[in-house]
C-alpha cells in the first residue's frame, strides 16, 4: 500500500496547517468524497507537498485506544483541541502556498469548516523563533518508512501524525543570558550540543523516550509569527502512537521524570492526534465507519 508522498518531504520554506470540522449537517460519506477530491488535487500540484489526516474514529481500520490528549504533568498540560480533519501542506513559494490554502476552503465548503489555521515557514538557514538552529537531521526516505509507516495489517502505510500548537513567550525567554538560553536547549545558537547541558535541557527530554534523531517519530513542524502570536506548530508522523504517549510523558515529567525546561518558554495551547491513510484510501469506495465523529 503507497503511503501519501508527501510524508517523505520535508516542509519547504512555506508551510502551513489547516485544522477543519465536519459541519453539522454533513453525512460522512459526503467528508469521504469532499477529502478524496481535496487529497487528489492537492497531491497533483507539482511544487506542493501535502498530507492529509483524519481523526482516527472516521476509518473502520484504525484501533480504538484512550485519548492522547489531553496530558498533564507536575508544571504543564498538553490540551486537547481534536477536529475531523488535518492537512499540512507545504512549498518552497508562497503564492503556491496561499493557492492550496484557498483550494482547502473552496474543495470542503458546506461539508467541512475552518477551525484553524497556522502560516509559517523556515527562518533564515533553519532557526526557530527563539533564534536558535533547528532541522539539523533531515530524514532519509528510508527513515521515514521505518519510523513514520505501520509496517502491516490493514493500515499498512497509513502514519499516525501528531499536531500541537506551542505559543513562544520570547521576551520572557530573551530575558535569559545566552548560557542560560543554551542550557534549556541543549545546544548553541548554531546547533552544537552543549556537554554540560542539564537533565532538564529540550534536548535531553527529547531524547529520554528513544525518539530522538528520527528513531521512533519524524518531526515535521514549522515555526510561525500569527496574529503577534508567535510559536511552533509541532506536526510529526510515527508508525505507532503509543511512541507519542512515552514522548510527551517525557517532556511533561510524568511518572517523575524531570519536566523539559522548555516548557517554561513555550505553552501548548491545542493539539490533535490524526491518522494519514495511505493513498489507496482516497480512491476506495467503502465508505467511513459509522457513528458519531
Amino acid at each position: 500500500m503507497r503511503p501519501q508522498e508527501g510524508l517523505f518531504h520535508s516542509p519547504g520554506a512555506f508551510s502551513a496547517v489547516a485544522v477543519l470540522r465536519l459541519s453539522r449537517n454533513a453525512a460522512l460519506p459526503q467528508l469521504r468524497e469532499t477529502i478524496s477530491a481535496l487529497y487528489g488535487e492537492l497531491s497533483a500540484a507539482r511544487g506542493l507537498n501535502t498530507v492529509l489526516g483524519l481523526q482516527p474514529s472516521l476509518l473502520p481500520d484504525a484501533p480504538v485506544s484512550s485519548a492522547l490528549l489531553p496530558r498533564e504533568g507536575p508544571t504543564a498540560r498538553f490540551p486537547s483541541t481534536q477536529s475531523h480533519v488535518l492537512v499540512q501542506v507545504s512549498a518552497n513559494g508562497r503564492e503556491l502556498l496561499l493557492w492550496s490554502l484557498r483550494r482547502v476552503l473552496a474543495l470542503t465548503q458546506a461539508v467541512l469548516y475552518l477551525e484553524e489555521e497556522v502560516l509559517g515557514g523556515r527562518i533564515g538557514e533553519g532557526r526557530d523563533a527563539f533564534g536558535f538552529r533547528d532541522g539539523l537531521l533531515r530524514p532519509t526516505r528510508e527513515q521515514v518508512r521505518r519510523a513514520a509507516l505501520v509496517p502491516s495489517g490493514q493500515l499498512a502505510g497509513a502514519s499516525w501524525l501528531l499536531y500541537m500548537r506551542f505559543q513562544n513567550n520570547l521576551e520572557r525567554f530573551g530575558r535569559l543570558k545566552p548560557q542560560a538560553q543554551e542550557f534549556v536547549v541543549g545546544r548553541t545558537r548554531d546547533g552544537e550540543l552543549v556537554p554540560d547541558a542539564p537533565a532538564e535541557a529540550h534536548i535531553h527530554r527529547a531524547r529520554a523516550s528513544g525518539a530522538g534523531e528520527n528513531q521512533l517519530l519524524i518531526r515535521r513542524g514549522f515555526p510561525f509569527r500569527q496574529g503577534g502570536e508567535e510559536g511552533l506548530a509541532f506536526v510529526s508522523a510515527s508508525a505507532d502512537p503509543e511512541y507519542y504517549e512515552r514522548s510527551l510523558d517525557a517532556l511533561l515529567g510524568v511518572g517523575g521524570q524531570t519536566p523539559d525546561a522548555m516548557l517554561r518558554y513555550a505553552r501548548a495551547v491545542g493539539g490533535g492526534l490524526y491518522l494519514a491513510p495511505p493513498t489507496h484510501w482516497f480512491q476506495s469506495s467503502s465508505s467511513p465507519r459509522e457513528g458519531t465523529p
